[in-house]
């Protein structure tokens, strides 16, 4: 497995926040942003974020490859490079841009080293809190020097988590008998949600309550969700697709749960599979 230097990698992640990001936070000019597809926005930012991390990450790890979010925009192909024998970043330049355009500050930058289609390597950064969580694969999931847990598991009816907006949108139109239904939130932008599976503290400029669980109906994507999902398991939590298989940074269109263990994420699965037909592989 390729080794690399977590903190030159963090300190390359914060430098590039701080020269094309947060100069543009709240200052954001209507020629700064334009819309790939739809209302899906994209700015000067996360445009200029993504070419500096890419120039300078290859230049720290030598013959690697990018797969970034706004090259994946341009160009569908640039997903080939995880079955390569070479090591891959990936790259979220602005997590969370709509959030970003409006203002708010959660948004973050998500960055993820993968090597023949598994993640190795991850880091959620905060650049408005400058707080970091990092994990290696084999080595844990660090934030402020302290290793990270996943939340207890509890009883379905108890679980606090995020759903899609179509898993959300089902839910509320099946009207369920059922009085055991987990409390859940919209989800937002993966670089604040994944955090709160592994922390029950004030991080990243907020205090909010710990989640047992993050789950997409059909869609997921390696620039949000490789270094999310390497964190959480190396905090000692289970996710899989919703076929079962073990989650890989090239598959996009199967679906995603991530649970505190197996039994947790089979009773969210089956919970879910009263109110919509979910991905079989």
């Amino acid at each position: 497995m390729t080794r690399i230097d977590i903190d030159s990698v963090t300190n390359i992640i914060r430098e590039v926040a701080a020269e094309s990001i947060l100069p543009r936070f709240r200052r954001l000019g209507q020629s700064d942003i334009s819309f790939k597809i739809g209302d899906d926005p994209v700015t000067i930012a996360d445009k200029e974020a993504e070419s500096s991390l890419s120039t300078r990450l290859s230049r720290l790890l030598p013959g690697s490859k990018v797969v970034g979010e706004e090259a994946f925009a341009a160009n569908r192909g640039v997903l080939d490079a995880l079955f390569s024998e070479s090591p891959v970043w990936i790259i979220d330049p602005v997590d969370g841009t709509r959030n970003f355009v409006k203002g708010s500050p959660e948004f973050g930058v998500i960055v993820a080293l993968a090597e023949q289609n598994q993640t190795i390597a991850g880091w959620l950064y905060d650049p408005t809190s400058n707080e970091i969580i990092t994990t290696e694969k084999g080595s844990g999931a660090w934030y402020k020097g302290k290793r990270l847990r996943i939340a207890a598991p509890a009883p379905l009816e108890k679980m606090l988590g995020f759903m899609g907006d179509r898993l959300l949108e089902a839910y509320q139109k099946a009207n369920l008998s059922t009085h055991v239904q987990p409390v859940f939130e919209i989800m937002r932008a993966g670089v604040h949600e994944y955090p709160r599976l592994v922390l029950n503290e004030p991080h990243f400029g907020k205090n909010k309550p710990q989640i047992h669980f993050r789950t997409s109906y059909i869609f997921s994507t390696p620039w949000d969700d490789a270094a999310g999902v390497l964190v959480h398991q190396e905090s000692g939590g289970y996710s899989a697709f919703w076929n079962g298989a073990p989650y890989q940074p090239s598959i996009m269109h199967e679906g995603l749960a991530v649970a505190p263990d197996k039994e947790s994420w089979c009773a969210l699965k089956t919970w879910c599979q009263q109110f919509v037909d979910l991905p079989s592989g």
